[in-house]
């Protein structure tokens, strides 16, 4: 029966008559791709996951792989791509007709059931290397001023237009996330369409009145990187793509087993380094470069905008960058800084002769000043926006070193306070907002493993707790019983000096039921035991080893418990919404060219954190020179990014992440024995 519904609704999809769609809905994740089925093959396991949650748009630009042409079209690739996703959801009631995208027309097919919605452009595909006539490559070049869309209503675009046409999509639909393609063949090559289609969704992202988080996923670059998705995952994708595809190509397979993407920053300040240099905007608003010691600081805040002192940088009609008065958010005013550290221009780039492996503009340097290039491929220079981090004396009373320190906010100022068990006791100092701490104040006795300290509100009011083991268990003191000590559970017994196990302890919600677990690893696996004395925590992963370093977080934001171990070939990690399809610790580093991003030493000087707000704990660790991040992406991290650059000294002893300031964003302190360097998040 689902079939033949199908077959009914795509039928009435064929008439030239094609019925009034359904508006676009709002929906948190959209997706922006070239083909039809490039959603499947490179987004994944992403996709696959928030088809079956709802809430997903995805756009498809370009008509793909020759199954459309222009004398006639087949309307079988609609159908199949549908038949797909009802496979995914359980849901088989589409209802297609032509939307309004700025003037021009696009198909529109809408689950309701599912919440999903897939809008077709009809763009012609443009070929491998771009070499159609027609192809967006062309388009880009100037070549071809206008071209007309294969569909059923057809409607022409320029670029300009075809910009429009996806901001205005955009600002309907105001997702959180837009996932997308490779924007620049800075991996490696990429099919022209994807690439093109890549950076018309930052551009259309910048000329739109939303600033939502934009990851862009590597293609068949990606197949160079080792498989990074067990089976268990990657074989979900395959079921799909058969549907569509009507079979599994060898290629498909390896596809759909990498999972690699970068993501852009939606917030970042500090000194802006190329190199051993800093930019400067002068008196004029020309930009420069200055030694550092004198450099300004610089945001690029929320809405995209890039300021310097009180002015911010625009991008002039010409291609110029100049800073000035004009901090309207707007594509001429837009920068995106992505976790590779290239800062793209929101405006699309004049049109050059050949623009196959770069066609956005970014922030090069060239004679000794930064200015508008055109990049991509090998032409695409790294920046480090990055905050200076405080120093400041360690607070009296302080004396622990390493994982035994623990930042948190213990008096209920929002205000992170640096705390440890100093003798028999829990200590803290105050935090001021600002990575200074007062004398520290002993809160009461506490007679736990020092370096099993973790902080958090387990039992649910609303205020911070510590926890920690002793020879028979879970100890925790709490706010609400003014901090008298109190065995919470029996996990994690046992006696003797600190282990991996104690060193891995945090409070994290396990469950989304309001009060945090004491979180952590055992020779059993990975556990987290609530307050109860009557029997042990079930074991929720046996996969890592008892002796790596360990550390829990919510790594997607659904208020469930997730684990990242370090491996020698980068952080894995389990998260609790794919704990039912497999328990394994699933590769999470980013690669390039066949090499991980490493995991943090141990658990002294790697910590999880939300760095950036979105509710995703990120995995930074301290070296003798930065603080570094890997931000999560809900089921993978991006590259490692710079989250301080500090002042030449030795390897720091600890690096916490808490928030000092009370903006919800996790910020950075390293331990250099007498001193503490602390870095706010912008």
């Amino acid at each position: 029966m689902r079939w033949a519904w199908l077959v009914v609704v795509l039928t009435g999809c064929g008439d030239n008559l094609l019925p009034q769609a359904t508006e676009l809905a709002r929906a948190r994740d959209l997706s922006i791709v070239a083909h039809q089925g490039d959603d499947l093959l490179y987004l994944q396991p992403d996709l696959f996951e928030l088809a079956q949650r709802g809430g997903l748009t995805n756009i498809y630009i370009t008509s793909g792989d020759g199954r459309h042409n222009g004398d006639e079209r087949s309307d079988g690739q609609y159908k199949d791509l549908l038949a797909a996703y009802s496979t995914i959801t359980g849901h088989d009631s589409w209802q297609c007709g032509v939307i309004e995208l700025a003037g021009r027309l696009a198909e529109h097919c809408r689950n309701d059931a599912a919440f999903i919605s897939l809008v077709f452009l009809g763009y012609p595909d443009g070929g491998i290397d771009g070499e159609r006539g027609t192809s967006l490559l062309h388009l880009w070049q100037g070549d071809v001023d206008e071209v007309s869309t294969i569909g059923l209503r057809e409607s022409s675009y320029d670029q300009k237009g075809l910009i429009n046409a996806v901001a205005q999509a955009i600002d309907t639909i105001q997702p959180r996330t837009i996932r997308t393609l490779e924007i620049a063949s800075t991996h490696g090559d990429e099919h022209s369409d994807h690439m093109l289609v890549g950076a018309l969704a930052l551009l259309a992202t910048a000329k739109s009145q939303h600033a939502p988080e934009l990851i862009a996923f590597r293609g068949d670059s990606a197949l160079d990187e080792p498989a990074n998705l067990p089976e268990a995952i990657a074989g979900r994708s395959t079921i799909p793509i058969s549907i569509w595809r009507g079979s599994i190509l060898a290629k498909d397979n390896l596809r759909v087993h990498r999972r690699y993407a970068v993501g852009t920053r939606t917030t970042a300040a500090g000194l802006l380094h190329n190199g051993t240099m800093c930019a400067n905007a002068n008196s004029d608003g020309s930009l420069a470069l200055v030694d550092c010691a004198t450099a300004p600081r610089w945001e690029i805040r929320s809405d995209g905008t890039l300021h310097v002192d009180s002015r911010c940088v625009q991008t002039l009609p010409t291609g110029e960058l100049v800073a000035g008065d004009d901090c309207e958010p707007a594509a001429r005013t837009r920068f995106v800084l992505d976790d590779e550290g290239h800062i793209w221009l929101g405006t699309p780039p004049l049109p050059e002769e050949d623009m196959a492996r770069a066609h956005l503009s970014c922030l090069d340097v060239s004679g000794g000043r930064p200015h508008a290039a055109l990049c991509g491929a090998d032409r695409a220079p790294v920046w480090e926006l990055a905050e200076t981090p405080t120093v400041v004396p360690r607070p009296t009373g302080i004396t622990r070193t390493g994982r035994a320190l623990r930042l948190a906010d213990v008096d209920g100022d929002r205000r992170a306070d640096l705390c440890s068990i100093e003798g028999p006791g829990l200590r803290c100092a105050k935090g001021d907002g600002t990575g200074t701490f007062a004398t520290a104040t002993t809160l009461g006795p506490f007679a736990i493993e020092p370096e099993s300290l973790a902080i958090g509100d387990v039992d649910g009011d609303g205020r911070a707790d510590a926890c920690g083991r002793a020879a028979d268990g879970v100890h925790c003191v709490t706010q609400a019983t003014g901090f008298v000590d109190e065995r919470w559970s029996p996990a994690f017994a046992h006696a003797g000096g600190a282990d991996a196990s104690d060193r891995s302890f945090a409070t994290t919600n396990a469950d989304g039921d309001g009060p945090a677990e004491v979180c952590g690893l055992d020779e059993d696996g990975f556990l987290c035991a609530p307050h109860d004395l009557s029997a042990p925590p079930p074991v929720r992963s046996d996969w890592p080893d008892p002796t790596a370093p360990l550390w829990p977080g919510d790594l997607d934001g659904d208020r469930h418990a997730d684990w990242c171990v370090a491996t020698p070939s980068g952080a894995a990690c389990g998260v609790g919404a794919q704990r039912f399809v497999t328990a394994e610790g699933v590769p999470w580093s980013f690669a390039l060219a066949g090499a991980p991003d490493p995991a943090p030493l141990d658990t002294a000087i790697g910590a999880l954190g939300d760095i950036d707000g979105d509710l995703r704990a990120d995995l930074c660790r301290g070296t003798d020179t930065r603080v570094l991040c890997a931000r999560s992406q809900g089921r993978g991290f991006g590259p490692t990014t710079t989250f301080a650059i500090l002042p030449p000294g030795a390897l720091p002893s600890a690096l916490l992440l808490g928030d000092l300031d009370g903006d919800g964003r996790a910020d950075a302190c390293v331990d250099r024995g007498t001193t503490l360097l602390c870095a706010r998040s912008p």
